[in-house]
């Protein structure tokens, strides 16, 4: 059976504060078709954030959380209800409750305690660019505050001509001390040893403070560098939308990072990031950075299509054939796809008859195996070993992990013919 909760902290009046939104399977069996609407009372009107939550499926103990922010009206003792819950049990029987509802508590207005304002530092990682032709210029916008960052945008200026399409790039949330890289597609104009790059940026925290910081910094710009051929480049692209089971991918990336630097051919390696994955950065990243291996991270429906994000942090199920049709065009740089998301089999098959190596997961697969499999499989990588022996490591460290040691034909490899 599923239960529904209201998970809220202090809420004060004038304050925004978010609310969470928890739907768990408490039951013996997988519920399917969960559906809930929150409807909150006029004194805590929402600001941001769905109230709607739906779920494919839950499996016993599973739960999917959706977070609203809200600002209060006015101090009382008021209740979160809805009329719009419903899901069917592992039988198939449908279930409606009409009746829910969780108090919500507000305090009288406190005085503001002040929060630091979000602090940040840009660095480039591109040491030269092409002179004449186009190029990408990368690097990276670090957290350094105490307090999280929740949105940014940078912008470059310099002697380039870009892309209409790239001349600015959108940050995401940045827990302190992470890190987001960035990317953009430039044509140098000058050469020379110490060409400037100007980036700004504005940084927005929970509590819609802003920090604005512009950097002066230089890149060298030469002739056309002809591009290593033993150099593997890795694309990591993530999705978890706000109304979906939250994944720890943040965790998954670093640890893919750290298994990188770590590895024998560490030096052979590259590796580019992008988070809250809409279908527009999909096509960008493949152009943007020319990967030679493609990593899709995130939730996958039951009917196998990959779930990426809308504009407001929704989700957003991509085509299957869609996919198939993208990578076809990119086939002659991508040597491998690895799709690391559940009932992905479907889309890897499709996606094999373009590329030589495609990794999917026949069904479910927990966060913890997920994560198990991808430093399996990047450590062999890095240690020299090709796709086909990294696959089979991946999986057996996935499966040593376990503490019942199952799953080991969740992973499935495909090649092209």
């Amino acid at each position: 059976m599923i239960k529904a909760e209201v998970l809220a902290g202090r809420l004060n009046v004038g304050r925004p504060a978010d609310i969470t939104v928890r739907l768990t399977n408490n039951g013996d069996g997988t519920c399917t078709n969960i559906v809930f609407t929150l409807r909150l009372p006029p004194q805590v009107p929402a600001v941001r954030g769905s109230r709607a939550l739906e779920a494919a499926r839950l499996a016993p103990g599973e739960s999917c959380t959706a977070v609203v922010r809200v600002r209060p009206r006015q101090a009382g003792s008021w209740e979160a209800t809805s009329t719009n819950f419903s899901f069917r049990d592992h039988r198939g029987a449908a279930f409606r409750v009409s009746d829910f509802s969780s108090p919500l508590a507000v305090a009288a207005a406190v005085e503001d305690v002040k929060v630091p304002a979000p602090q940040f530092d840009i660095t480039l990682s591109t040491p030269v660019l092409a002179h004449g032709v186009w190029d990408t210029l990368r690097g990276s916008v670090t957290n350094t505050g105490p307090t999280p960052i929740s949105w940014g945008r940078l912008s470059l200026q310099g002697p380039f001509v870009m892309d209409p399409t790239g001349v600015s790039a959108d940050l995401g949330c940045l827990q302190p001390g992470e890190s987001e890289s960035f990317a953009f597609h430039v044509l140098a104009r000058e050469a020379g040893r110490e060409v400037p790059v100007h980036l700004s940026a504005v940084c927005v925290d929970g509590t819609a403070q802003r920090t604005e910081n512009a950097k002066k910094l230089s890149v060298q710009v030469g002739e056309t560098v002809t591009a290593n051929p033993d150099q593997v480049r890795i694309l990591y692209l993530a999705a978890n939308p706000s109304d979906a089971e939250h994944l720890r991918l943040a965790a998954e990336v670093r640890d893919i990072k750290q298994t990188l630097r770590l590895g024998f051919e560490r030096d052979r390696f590259e590796l580019a990031e992008h988070g809250a994955l809409r279908a527009r950065d999909l096509t960008q990243a493949l152009l943007d950075f020319s990967p030679r291996i493609v990593h899709l991270s995130g939730h996958g429906a039951e009917d196998g299509r990959f779930v990426a994000e809308t504009e407001d942090g929704g989700r957003r199920l991509l085509s299957t054939a869609g996919i198939a049709a993208l990578f076809k065009e990119v086939s002659d740089s991508v040597e491998c796809v690895i799709v690391n998301a559940c009932y992905s089999d479907d889309l890897a098959q499709a996606l094999a008859e373009h590329i030589s190596y495609v990794i999917g997961m026949r069904s479910w697969i927990g966060d913890r195996s997920a994560m198990d499999f991808s430093v399996g499989f990047y450590q062999a990588l890095v240690a020299g070993r090709a796709i086909e022996p990294a696959f089979r490591f991946g999986r057996a460290a996935m499966v040593a992990g376990e503490s019942n040691g199952r799953g080991a034909d969740v992973p499935v490899l495909f090649r092209r013919l």
